[in-house]
């Protein structure tokens, strides 16, 4: 399979300033809490503080892997075998591609998008499921890469037709 029948895209990975400072107030006020719980007995309440500061800590640990290691990846081929990745498609199983519009600011989603766990404003449509890509994409890139992803489409439905 040849490169130009072949569509791979990687985001850059978010770098959202507001999840990383919410992140580390969190682990540093939980850290403190449990240094001074643990100089206590353990009682069922330190027990169950520790419990829930812990998992409140690997929520701030995803948000920091979601904002700073996190890559958003696309593939798209027009036949061949494809990589063990989510977000792998052969060209002939999309049926749409589209960009969603920004969620207003006040919204839910907004929200997780500024702590790092949006889904990406891309919609890639197949017979079965609808996709979400782009997250780390701001809104000239977003656009940038969805007329790629159009682009690369219609050159190749074009190249299937005439051949």
């Amino acid at each position: 399979m040849s490169a130009s029948q072949v569509l791979h895209i990687v985001c850059p990975t978010q770098k959202r300033g507001f999840a990383a400072c919410m992140s580390f107030c969190f682990v540093c006020l939980l850290a403190y809490g449990l240094a001074s719980g643990a100089r206590r007995d353990l009682s069922p309440g330190v027990v169950m503080f520790t419990a829930c500061a812990l998992a409140i800590v690997s929520v701030a640990a995803w948000a920091l892997y979601r904002n700073f290691v996190f890559r958003d990846e696309l593939y798209i081929a027009s036949e061949g075998d494809l990589p063990p990745i989510e977000l792998a498609f052969l060209l002939d199983e999309i049926r749409a591609v589209r960009l969603l519009p920004a969620p207003e600011a006040w919204s839910p989603e907004a929200k997780w998008e500024a702590l790092g766990f949006g889904h990406g404003r891309i919609e890639i449509e197949t017979a079965t499921h609808r996709y979400h890509f782009g997250a780390g994409l701001d809104e000239q890139a977003a656009n940038d890469t969805l007329e790629r992803i159009n682009g690369f489409c219609l050159a190749q439905r074009s190249v299937a037709v005439a051949a």
